[in-house]
This record gives C-alpha cells, sequence and structure tokens, in this order.
C-alpha cells in the first residue's frame, strides 16, 4: 500500500470512527468526492445504437450524500438567478450558431442537459430522493427507503479497482439485476446512483445486457459543500408514472414537440417502436 494510499485510508477512517461532525444545516460539507463514468447504451432515431459516457460526481459525509451530473449543476445554478440565466442564455444562442454551421451534435455538449438525475441520499432517515426527467420539459421528484436494495454479498470474489480491494455483491432491484464491487477499506456505506448500505464504498456497478454501467474513476478527500438541488420545477411524482411518461416521450418525442410548438426535432428522431427498440431500457424496467 502506498504512503499516499494509506494516509487516504486513515483518513477515511478517522471520518467513519469519530471525526468531528459537519455543519449539515443550510450547506453541509462532503468528506468524500468521488468520481464515476455513466456508460449508457440506448437507441436514438436513425443514428440507431449510441454509446454515451456521462461523467457523475458522488459528494457524501456520514449523515447524507448527493449523486449528480456536474454539468447539471452548472446549468441548473445558472437557471437559478436572472445573470446566469442571462449568461446561459448567451451560451445557447452561440453553441446553436456553431451546430448550425458545422452540424458538429459536440457543439452543444456544454449548453445542453446530459441527464437530469440527482440522488440525494439521508442515511439516519434511510431514504433517498431521486430527482429525473419525467416526459417533455417535465421533471420530476420521489422519496424511497434504502429496503428496496437487498444485497447478497459474495465474500470470495474479490477484485481490484483503483488500486482498492473490493467485494462482490449482487442484487435485483426494480427489473435489473446489478452486480456490484465494494472496497470495505473505505468505510463509507455509500456509491453510484441510489446504491448504498454495503460495508464499503461501491466503486463499481454493472448489469448483464450491458446497457449500463457506472465506474469509479476518482477518489478523493473533500470538503465541497453539498448544495440542494438548485431547479424548483421538479414536482413530486410517483416513480412508476415517471418511467412510464418519460418512455412514451422517448418513443413520440418529434410528435409531441411539433404539437406543442408547430416546429419539429428533425428527420428520423422518432424511429419505429420496434421489438428490438424494447430492449434497450432505463435503469429501472418495473414500469411495463
Amino acid at each position: 500500500m502506498t504512503a499516499t494510499r494509506l494516509l487516504t485510508v486513515l483518513v477515511l477512517l478517522t471520518i467513519a470512527f469519530g471525526a468531528a461532525a459537519r455543519d449539515i444545516q443550510d450547506h453541509p460539507r462532503a468528506e468524500i468526492k468521488v468520481s464515476y463514468n455513466y456508460h449508457h447504451k440506448f437507441l436514438r432515431g436513425s443514428d440507431g445504437v449510441v454509446e454515451k459516457n456521462t461523467p457523475f460526481i458522488l459528494l457524501a459525509n456520514r449523515n447524507q450524500s448527493k449523486f449528480y451530473c456536474p454539468s447539471t449543476e452548472f446549468k441548473d445554478s445558472l437557471e437559478s438567478t436572472p445573470s446566469g440565466r442571462a449568461k446561459s442564455k448567451q451560451m445557447f444562442s452561440a453553441a446553436a450558431a456553431a451546430y448550425a454551421q458545422t452540424r458538429d451534435r459536440s457543439a452543444m455538449d456544454a449548453v445542453v442537459y446530459h441527464s437530469r438525475l440527482y440522488v440525494l441520499k439521508i442515511f439516519d432517515k434511510s431514504v433517498s430522493t431521486t430527482y429525473d426527467q419525467a416526459g417533455m420539459g417535465e421533471c420530476g421528484y420521489y422519496d424511497e427507503p434504502f429496503s428496496e436494495t437487498e444485497w447478497n454479498i459474495v465474500e470470495d470474489s474479490t477484485k481490484t479497482i483503483l488500486d482498492y480491494q473490493c467485494v462482490m455483491a449482487t442484487t435485483d432491484y426494480h427489473g435489473r439485476n446489478w452486480t456490484v464491487w465494494f472496497s470495505p477499506e473505505i468505510p463509507m456505506q455509500d456509491g453510484p446512483w441510489k446504491f448504498c448500505s454495503l460495508p464499503g464504498l461501491i466503486l463499481e456497478a454493472t448489469e448483464p445486457s450491458g446497457q449500463h454501467s457506472f465506474s469509479a474513476t476518482g477518489i478523493e478527500t473533500s470538503s465541497q459543500t453539498i448544495f440542494p438541488v438548485f431547479n424548483t420545477e421538479y414536482e413530486k411524482m410517483n416513480r412508476i408514472d415517471m418511467l412510464r411518461t418519460e418512455r412514451h416521450y422517448k418513443e413520440n418525442s418529434n410528435a409531441m414537440f411539433k404539437a406543442a410548438t408547430g416546429h419539429e426535432l428533425g428527420s428520423g428522431v422518432d424511429a419505429p417502436v420496434t421489438e428490438e427498440s424494447r430492449k434497450y431500457d432505463y435503469l429501472e424496467t418495473d414500469y411495463h
């Protein structure tokens, strides 16, 4: 074990077993920051199967955590103030002009949402709150107890991730079977997305279709502020209803957009719904 890694583990142990509590009233502070890559395969109209990598951050202390896409939080923070909205509008106009000239989708990367997902966890209440998209221009949130996830730890299955020894665990969760790897060397019972409650930080999560996976790319101690979700347009909804609404929009987005605005998103956006297209689904599939 390197000196740097040993120091990180000792700091994290101190955090977990008696470090002074942070102020968690209005602006709690993180004790650990974990970077994850979310790898996602999906169908996009005439483009066919698309593979996408989206960076996420987990900010956590012993009391609470937030899992979020940093570009989403940046955009939401801009949209939360008049001056920020003006800057956001300027950025979007410049990106749209660049896209019009080049037709290169990457021109819009910095100004569009790559994910609307946030997951906030409160550990003493054993409850997570998930925020996400729910159709055209709609966003919702819902609460969920940690007990929704039941783990099976496979102690004789181990591997090394980012130089940390990890143990395998599995769960059947909302329609998918997940395999995760957690490190008892990092005593934070947290992880990407909604995953938590294992005796160590979850560094990797995969499901057998290969459509979704989370993998840690970096770990550091941190005192970064855990801000609340800046966007106030999320409405309390039912999880299943959110997923059904989002699926309906995904399969009819061009038609719905044209009905609402009189304009089309573009040819080939709404691909025919087939048995093959139905295989590409969301993180949770139990809404069918």
